[in-house]
């Protein structure tokens, strides 16, 4: 018999005292979609930005006494990774939506819901906590994305002058490098260590892995290019 628990901020619900009577089902996120309705037309347009909605997980439990209350009251606040024991390899990023109602049930039971608000897309637990996805290349060449939607990766590219990243026939300038320079596509930020480089970036978005193979190159006195490609799961 499998397993049962959840990991929340690093701590296990089994060290916590919290037993598990209900797992969530595994959700598929709901895409980000408006309906437009235009008069004399059937039907209603459609409008895609290609974003997803986040969404709620919910677990029901309950613990055996009160001694243990309020540190899993202080616990199950705010916000942190969650992974579940139901998909051991993955990791939401999660914060907590619902304000805990503990009640007692039977004898020295106390039965509670934790509602976890989770953004959309799922991560794999080795690269987040040790980077095992993380390439270095110093040549182009082609990058598969081992997910089932985008990523939108962080790309350290080392080098000087003027630089243009190339993925998929999509142009990414970067002007003046100076040693290296950042682009964290999650964040829509261009940076050197702690300074923005914002007016170094030239693109109309972000770099992003499609699913399936990547072409990537660049033009530019580049020694090598840094990437944390950011595999994620629907």
């Amino acid at each position: 018999m499998m397993e049962v628990y959840f990991i929340f901020k690093g701590k296990n619900s089994k060290d916590m005292g919290v037993l598990i009577s209900a797992m969530p089902d595994i959700v598929k996120p709901q895409r980000r979609e408006s309906e437009i309705v235009i008069p004399g037309r059937n039907g209603t347009l459609t409008i895609d930005d290609g974003a997803f909605e986040s969404y709620t997980l919910t677990v029901e439990c309950s613990t055996r006494g009160t001694d243990k209350l309020s540190q899993i009251a202080a616990w199950l606040d705010g916000s942190g990774d969650l992974i579940l024991s139901t998909e051991p390899d993955k990791i939401y990023r999660a914060r907590i939506s619902n304000a805990i109602s503990i009640s007692d049930v039977i004898y020295l039971y106390n039965s509670f819901l934790v509602q976890f608000k989770v953004f959309p897309f799922k991560y794999s637990v080795n690269a987040v906590r040790s980077h095992a996805d993380d390439l270095t290349i110093a040549a182009p060449t082609s990058i598969k994305n081992k997910g089932t939607v985008y990523s939108q990766p962080t790309i350290t590219i080392y080098g000087t002058g003027d630089v243009n990243l190339t993925i998929n026939d999509t142009n990414y300038g970067f002007l003046g490098v100076d040693e290296f320079i950042t682009v964290d596509s999650e964040m829509m930020e261009v940076y050197k260590g702690n300074t923005n480089c914002n007016n170094k970036f030239s693109a109309m978005d972000f770099p992003k892995f499609e699913v399936g193979m990547n072409a990537m190159s660049w033009t530019g006195n580049v020694t090598k290019v840094e990437i944390e490609p950011k595999w994620r799961w629907l």
